[in-house]
């Protein structure tokens, strides 16, 4: 049987989908884009692409979980380019903590008075200053409405700054990215709580005419096992909201973290570091910083399941913690290391710091004596998901362990609190406990009300629910004026010159390397643990980058099909064969039809297939074409 080969035919969509990483990022951020920029010293160019899609590029920079760096071509390769502390090193620089930031370099639409504005000013009511909220505000504040957004507490951010900790992201940071979305016309109402202190309807009444709710998921799971009422065990969102807000909780000298996501990690090294603030006070002094401890553990865990940094953290405090006598912190996970879900460097951090960490175990009840914890019986995990990879774990009879411990911190997932909704809302809720909404549009059961964020959809990392906050003030602006606010493009094509298209020497060998961190023995208080890069260092993680953007363009007309290509290539990714043996859609049959006039027979046609899964963007191919059949072209999609 003859072998044939699936191909598409390469068009401006074809080439933009090879930028994985922005295919990758909820918001498209073009993060290879600012990646190159980077790399040529263009700092405040890549600040702006990195800010324009995300107005939260600085505290992205942060805490983001890169998904864009789970998609990126380098890591199949070696490891992935550095794009989350790459963005905040151009934002150090151009972003909200710098003292260069002007918002109007991002928008220059903003300096125009005189341009249209599709909201007219129409007023939209925001319930919750998280990410989804102020990013939905964000978005229609530039689209001309008026949009005021309620906050339940007294500071705005939502988990940003009630569950991420403050060594991880800098409570200005949060504070500045608020204060430049306020600057664009939103108005932020603190302490205005839902179900409390106004109604949906009143809203309506006020003359809002439509809302945006993303309230967030504040409230911990359940674990349905015998001694989870002892005094002693706290949920991890509770925990971290307590820290955060800088109330303390007690922890004793020995905690157990049920949980291995990365607000599980948060925690431990929340106790950790808490505790290690306060080494060398007197033993009343100490147990009051455990308290705290023990409330930024609970915080951590609170904060989206997507926060590696604070899982940094709170494994940092908990080595120190050990060093030094202090609380005993373990960690006990259904998993096992390869199916852990919190990220791979706060593992290994963990490690370092001396926590330890016990996969394949679950929890079988809590021991308690006069009311109080006094350890955790555990069991063994024989698999955690079963042959469709879904989620059921199955448990070794026989295999109960029991732990001492006088602290059982859980950290097992967390829901939204929607007992604010009444009847007369006519909102409908999932079988999951969040808010009906259709993931494409954001909208609810009612017509006039959009949802977004964890109240939607469940816990998820910030960036996701930025876009949906994105995604929702273009649906609003859609049901309020009939007119789709999407931006025109336009097909660009930039074809560089083949003599002087070079990647940098030996940039397939260049190693990632993470940015700097603060020393162990400085990880106290809020001291950010997670340093930026200095300006040779982020060049050269730049430098990694295999420019998605650019591709190789085959020319059929001057080919002469000698191969020379094919032998240059370091990986193999361009062949040589029958055009006889190519498959695929109409297209590509109303190609053949154009250049032949029919379709050709076995053997009266080559042509050059390219494996786009593996090409690196070195460029050898095109140097090495005798007839320049071969340019290397950026192909994208610009705003008109």
């Amino acid at each position: 049987m003859s072998t044939t080969y699936p191909v598409e035919l390469p068009d401006v969509n074809y080439f933009t989908r090879q930028v994985l990483c922005r295919e990758g990022c909820p918001v498209r951020t073009d993060s290879g884009g600012y990646v190159q920029a980077i790399a040529e010293g263009r700092y405040e160019d890549a600040y702006v692409i990195a800010r324009t899609p995300n107005p939260f590029a600085s505290i992205c920079g942060r805490v983001c979980a890169a998904p864009c760096e789970a998609k990126c071509r380098r890591g199949a390769l070696d490891a992935a380019i550095s794009i989350r502390a790459l963005k905040r090193f151009v934002c150090e620089k151009f972003g909200v903590e710098s003292e260069d930031f002007d918002l109007g370099r991002v928008y220059p639409e903003l300096r125009n008075s005189r341009r249209e504005r599709l909201g007219g000013g129409r007023k939209v009511a925001v319930v919750g200053a998280g990410p989804a909220g102020l990013s939905c505000a964000h978005e229609l504040a530039l689209m001309g409405f008026a949009p005021t957004v309620f906050e339940a507490r007294e500071l705005g951010g939502g988990m940003l700054v009630l569950g991420v900790p403050e060594y991880r992201l800098p409570r200005e940071i949060v504070r500045a990215e608020i204060e430049a979305i306020a600057s664009l016309g939103v108005d932020i109402r603190l302490n205005s709580r839902w179900g409390r202190d106004f109604l949906l309807a009143d809203l309506k009444r006020q003359g809002f005419e439509a809302v945006f709710i993303g309230i967030g998921a504040h409230k911990s799971r359940e674990l349905s096992i015998e001694g989870v009422q002892l005094d002693g065990v706290l949920r991890a969102i509770d925990f971290l909201l307590n820290v955060n807000l800088g109330f303390r909780v007690t922890l004793g000298r020995k905690v157990v973290v049920i949980g291995g996501g990365n607000v599980a990690f948060d925690v431990a090294r929340s106790v950790v570091r808490q505790a290690e603030k306060f080494a060398g006070m007197s033993e009343a002094e100490l147990r009051a910083a455990l308290h705290l401890a023990a409330s930024a553990l609970e915080e951590l865990t609170a904060k989206d399941a997507e926060a590696p940094d604070e899982v940094r953290l709170a494994l940092d405090v908990a080595r120190e913690a050990i060093r030094k006598g202090v609380p005993e912190v373990h960690m006990f996970c259904l998993e096992n290391l390869g199916e852990i879900p919190a990220a791979r460097e706060e593992i290994e951090e963990a490690e370092k710091e001396g926590i330890q960490l016990h996969t394949r175990y679950g929890p079988k009840r809590i021991l308690g004596r006069d009311g109080k914890v006094s350890g955790i019986e555990l069991i063994r995990a024989g698999r955690v998901f079963d042959e469709n990879r879904r989620f059921n774990p199955q448990f070794i009879e026989g295999s109960e362990e029991v732990v001492d411990c006088d602290t059982v911190v859980l950290a097992i997932g967390q829901s939204a609190d929607l007992t604010c909704i009444r009847p007369e809302d006519n909102l409908k809720l999932t079988p999951r406990g969040t808010l009906q909404t259709d993931p494409l549009t954001m909208a609810t059961s009612r017509p006039d009300i959009f949802a977004g964020g964890d109240v939607a959809f469940g816990p998820r990392i910030i960036i996701t629910a930025v876009a949906e906050g994105k995604r929702a003030a273009r649906s609003i602006a859609k049901f309020l004026t009939g007119r789709e606010p999407a931006e025109p493009r336009q097909a660009r094509v930039t074809i560089f010159n083949t003599r002087q298209y070079r990647m940098k020497p030996d940039y397939e060998k260049f190693v990632r390397r993470p940015p700097p961190t603060l020393a162990l023995d400085r990880r106290i208080g809020i001291a950010e643990v997670e340093l930026d890069y200095p300006q040779p260092d982020a060049r050269r993680q730049a430098d990694r980058c295999l420019k998605c953007h650019i591709s190789p363009v085959f020319n059929g007309d001057e080919c002469i099909l000698c191969g020379g290509c094919a032998d240059v290539c370091p990986e193999y990714c361009l062949r040589l064969v029958d055009v006889a043996s190519l498959r695929g859609d109409a297209r590509l049959q109303s190609a053949f039809l154009a250049r032949y006039g029919r379709m050709p027979a076995a053997g009266e046609q080559g042509a050059i297939i390219k494996d786009e899964t593996r090409c690196i963007r070195c460029g050898l191919c095109a140097a090495r074409c005798p007839t320049g059949a071969i340019t290397m072209e950026r192909v994208e999609l610009v705003p008109v």
